[in-house]
């Protein structure tokens, strides 16, 4: 499916995901969004995801397919991050069934 298109709509999917990431991140930062600056910045960093998430499906994109690449690639990402980062607790089994749900829906992004 993705063999036959185009470079640039791959690009602007990989900075919708970066940036939904990036967003996600920043919320931890916030303080529930009582520090101005990193609100601002994760805000900020909303607007430009919402953008190019825009700009994705008016290229061209379809809905059907972006949306499941977002679906499973944000929120695995986000854990690894999490982990990593934030010295959060994930289980094995947490990681198991939560990439289990993301290649499902990759494999019904694709029926």
């Amino acid at each position: 499916m993705l063999e036959n298109m185009p470079l640039r709509p791959i690009l602007m999917v990989a900075a919708v995901t970066i940036t939904q990431i990036a967003g996600v991140t920043l919320l931890v930062k916030t303080g529930g969004f009582r520090d101005p600056m990193w609100t601002a910045a994760c805000l900020g960093t909303y607007v430009v995801s919402l953008f190019l998430l825009a700009e994705t499906l008016r290229q061209g994109m379809a809905l059907s397919l972006l949306m499941p690449i977002l679906a499973a690639l944000v929120p695995l990402a986000s854990i690894a991050i999490a982990v990593v980062f934030f010295r959060e607790q994930a289980s094995w089994m947490k990681i198991g069934l939560l990439s289990t749900a993301c290649v499902l829906i990759g494999a019904a992004a694709a029926a």
